[in-house]
């Protein structure tokens, strides 16, 4: 059940920072305020200039304040999942009050003895999600508050992130003016958010075309199984149009989203805009056509390096399909040219929100909904993990007596949550972010050949 109140969520991107400010009325979420200015000191999803960053956050704040007239001093802040791990753990405590009638402070003791897994020192609890609890052997229960036993266990998902990242997100924040409130998973909350129940059940993969990186999530069984980080993004098209036209990159950033089709079969041949070309006196004539040909050539790109990972995964076979959110989801075509690389039904999530139905709003608005929609069980479980600094990477003592074992189901190989070691062939693909060489671009024509012609490896 949501919380009544205000919430405020932070999505801080390569290409942009979005704010929303939100109210939570009887289970209903009503956005009353969001913004959207140009990003500044981050790379690859990664803050990379505190100050710069920062002073970029500020002016979000102030826009969303202005239009929501709220005053905003916290904020839930998405984090990307540039090498975020995520590993099955287990806790076990016994019930020491008297009546054995389990306490939300059993809860939270049950899920500090879980933080107790070793985590490296570099490493740092994000956050842990209760799956399952069990009391005296009965296995399968999702909230044990008010039950009767004498011991109490517990197995959930371990999600943690590099210190230095998120040191540094807190940092910029307060640099901002606004504190902390929750770190939110972006690829957690973006799945929770946009998948039907029937997707998240049974398997569906979500891509979010972002501007500096495009991020791939998959869910099954209610859980988050899989994500990868490819640092390839919308801004990388708008390079592409640059370099092949020879104009600025504002222009061929209007070109893109003014003219741009991402599947070149739906774009017309004899429809044409004039280009300013850097070095000419006279503006060139350039057909639709020929710049869908350019957004296409990166796209396969994109997509056929993310469609080598999901066969290694055999994510492509799970029933729910692609779901396409981020800025570049909103180029038209996208979808048809998407199923051509996959091979699976696709579709384009759009928020339902008056003002901000467009695509790149997906991720700001999943963080709200994941911290205004958490269970008390989830509530508690964040508060075990927030309540001490020292808790999230230091391992705490929690009292046990003769704890049994608990055996911890192997995820499936083709989806694993644990690192995978590389080998040399079909190798399992990691659950945390991990470089690889680019694929090259797919050909397209003499179009293709043409490019690489002028430009050698630009594509590569």
């Amino acid at each position: 059940m949501a919380r009544n109140g205000f919430f405020t969520g932070l999505d801080i991107g390569t290409s942009s920072v979005k704010v929303l400010v939100a109210e939570y009325i009887d289970n209903q979420m009503n956005v009353i305020g969001f913004s959207n200015v140009k990003s500044a000191g981050v790379k690859d999803g990664i803050i990379v200039n505190i100050d710069v960053a920062a002073g970029a956050i500020k002016k979000a704040l102030q826009q969303a304040e202005e239009k929501s007239g709220i005053r905003i001093d916290k904020v839930n802040v998405g984090l990307p999942a540039n090498l975020l791990q995520i590993e099955p753990t287990q806790g076990m405590i016994p019930v020491t009050i008297d009546s054995q009638e389990i306490t939300d402070l059993d809860v939270e003791n049950v899920v500090k003895s879980a933080l107790t897994k070793s985590i490296t020192p570099e490493r740092e609890v994000i956050s842990f999600v209760p799956e399952e609890f069990t009391i005296d052997g009965f296995q399968g229960i999702k909230d044990p508050r008010g039950m009767m036993g004498v011991r109490l266990e517990m197995r959930g998902l371990l999600y943690t992130g590099p210190r230095t990242i998120l040191h540094n997100l807190r940092r910029t924040a307060e640099r901002a003016g606004v504190k902390v409130e929750n770190i939110v998973i972006s690829p957690l909350s973006l799945t929770r958010s946009i998948l039907n129940e029937g997707e998240r059940e049974f398997g569906a993969i979500v891509i979010d075309l972002g501007g500096g990186q495009t991020t791939v999530a998959v869910m099954r069984g209610q859980a988050l199984q899989y994500t990868n980080v490819y640092q390839e993004g919308g801004d990388y098209i708008t390079k592409d149009i640059s370099k092949v036209l020879t104009t600025s990159q504002s222009i061929a950033e209007n070109l893109k989203f003014n003219y741009g089709i991402a599947y070149p079969q739906q774009a017309s041949e004899k429809e044409k805009f004039t280009v300013e070309v850097i070095g000419e006196n006279a503006p060139a004539q350039v057909t639709e056509r020929y710049l869908s040909e350019v957004i296409a050539a990166r796209l396969r790109q994109i997509f056929g390096r993310v469609k080598q990972d999901l066969e290694r995964t055999r994510a492509l076979e799970l029933p729910g399909g692609i779901v396409l959110v981020g800025g570049g989801a909103i180029l038209p075509g996208i979808t048809e040219l998407a199923q051509e690389v996959f091979g699976v039904h696709t579709r384009v999530y759009t928020p339902n929100h008056i003002g901000i139905r467009n695509p790149s709003f997906a991720s700001v608005i999943s963080f709200v909904e994941f911290v205004g929609n958490l269970e008390d069980v989830e509530k508690i479980a964040q508060q075990a993990v927030n309540g001490e600094a020292s808790l999230r990477h230091k391992p705490i003592e929690v009292p046990v007596s003769h704890p049994r074992p608990i055996p911890v189901q192997p995820a499936p190989q083709e989806l694993s949550r644990e690192p995978q070691t590389e080998v040399e062939e079909e190798r399992p693909i990691p659950t945390y972010y991990e470089e690889t060489e680019e694929a090259p671009v797919a050909k397209k024509g003499n179009f293709s050949d043409r490019i690489r012609g002028l430009f050698g490896s630009m594509f590569e």
